[in-house]
């Protein structure tokens, strides 16, 4: 299990996306550690490093301007989580799947906050002022908070690994839905590992589309840690061209795209075999119905 991987470290790495643990164990291995630019060979230069503060990556990102909220909701299966800001590079498999469960609760929200706006709304509707410049400093206060109060939205992410758990939530509005802002502290099974960190920060949506999800989390926490996760709908994964495509999207944004974890390898791996056999049937039936017409055609000229 991945937990058990992290617990090495002493700090989640999914979770906080700081430090390396100096062993493996059975659930993870390294499979290829890329060359660093101009070492070894190394000539991509989409993989050099910015040379930015942490603290000042995640203000270049541009989150996408546009998304569906409701579209993005439901179940996504995590294919790989991509570190920026540690220095180890490497690609890391596991076993270990990780599921996202993205909810929208902005009516729980709104019905939990809503007794203090009540009041603010009571303050508005008490008697009133013998000063007139008072009661226009009230409606203004109080037309202010209706709007951001009605602007605002909730989301709740659930980040699951087998029996472990940790459940996010987000407030953003509606002019920028790709910005997503930490709202109070994590629940769940993980946040009982030893030292965990609780997440402080944002979520930024980097690219959401129908089968493909990528969320950068950018920690406000002493080291600023910085990870992202690349999430598809479907177990099986996305297509090698696509995960390219969305590193060198990372990497145009100054990201450091060179340590990867890559999580569910042996389900996407199964997942791929079965639809690699069932076009490999799918094409052996083609060529059966297509001799069969060869053969008839040849008949009937005879």
């Amino acid at each position: 299990m991945l937990t058990n991987y992290l617990r090495c470290i002493g700090i989640s790495l999914l979770l906080t996306g700081i430090g390396v643990c100096v062993h493996a164990n059975e659930d993870s291995y390294e499979t290829y550690v890329p060359p660093r630019p101009g070492q070894n060979g190394g000539s991509d230069t989409t993989e050099i490093r910015q040379h930015h503060p942490p603290s000042m990556l995640c203000m270049n990102l541009k989150p996408q301007h546009s998304v569906d909220i409701k579209q993005i909701t439901g179940e996504w299966h995590g294919n790989e989580i991509i570190m920026h800001t540690q220095d180890v590079p490497g690609v890391y498999r596991y076993d270990s799947c990780v599921t996202f469960y993205l909810n929208d609760v902005t009516d729980q929200m709104r019905d939990y906050y809503q007794p203090s706006y009540r009041r603010t709304e009571g303050i508005h509707s008490s008697p009133a002022s013998s000063s007139s410049s008072l009661e226009g400093h009230r409606d203004r206060t109080a037309s202010s908070m209706a709007h951001r109060h009605s602007n605002t939205r909730y989301l709740r992410l659930i980040w699951s690994e087998k029996d472990d758990n940790i459940e996010y939530n987000f407030n953003y509005t509606m002019n920028h839905p790709g910005l997503w802002t930490n709202v109070g502290e994590q629940r769940g099974s993980m946040v009982a590992l030893n030292k965990y960190n609780q997440f402080t920060g944002t979520v930024q949506v980097v690219k959401a589309v129908s089968d493909h999800l990528v969320l950068t989390f950018c920690s406000s926490d002493l080291h600023h840690s910085i990870y992202t996760v690349v999430l598809s709908r479907e177990p099986q994964g996305l297509s090698q061209d696509v995960i390219r495509s969305i590193r060198n999207l990372l990497s145009r944004r100054g990201l450091y795209t060179e340590s990867i974890r890559q999580v569910c390898v042996k389900s996407s791996a199964a997942a791929a075999s079965v639809l690699n056999k069932s076009s490999s049937t799918t094409s052996l039936l083609a060529m059966s119905v297509f001799l069969l017409v060869l053969i008839c055609i040849s008949r009937k000229l005879q």
